[in-house]
C-alpha cells in the first residue's frame, strides 16, 4: 500500500473494523519516518475496547509517495505499560545527554 502524504495518512478507525486511533506522533520525518499509534482494538463488533496499544509505523519514501516497510505493535496493555516505566527511568540519562 502507497500512501501519497503521510500528514493525511488515516488508520481504519470506526466501529465496524475494530480499530479506534486514540493519537499518533511523529518519531522522525525524512525518506524514513516513524509514526507512533495510540490505539484501541476490538475483535467482537458488539464488545468492549481492549487497550490501549502501542503501534509504530515505519514508512520509506518510495517514487509515488509512502511505503509501509515495517510495523511493531504491542498485544497487551502491560507491554505499554512497562515500555512507560523504561522510559521514564531512562530520562535522568535522556537529560544528562543534552
Amino acid at each position: 500500500m502507497i500512501v501519497h502524504d503521510l500528514d493525511d495518512l488515516v488508520l481504519e478507525s470506526d466501529e465496524e473494523s475494530g480499530l479506534r486511533e486514540l493519537g499518533r506522533c511523529f518519531l522522525a520525518r525524512g525518506p524514513w519516518t516513524t509514526v507512533a499509534f495510540l490505539v484501541n482494538t476490538k475483535t467482537d463488533p458488539e464488545g468492549e475496547w481492549d487497550g490501549p496499544f502501542l503501534w509504530l509505523h515505519r514508512y520509506q519514501k518510495v517514487a509515488l509517495g509512502w511505503k509501509l516497510v515495517s510495523r511493531f505493535r504491542t498485544t497487551e496493555t502491560a507491554q505499554l505499560e512497562t515500555l512507560t516505566k523504561a522510559l521514564d527511568g531512562w530520562r535522568d540519562y535522556f537529560d544528562s545527554t543534552r
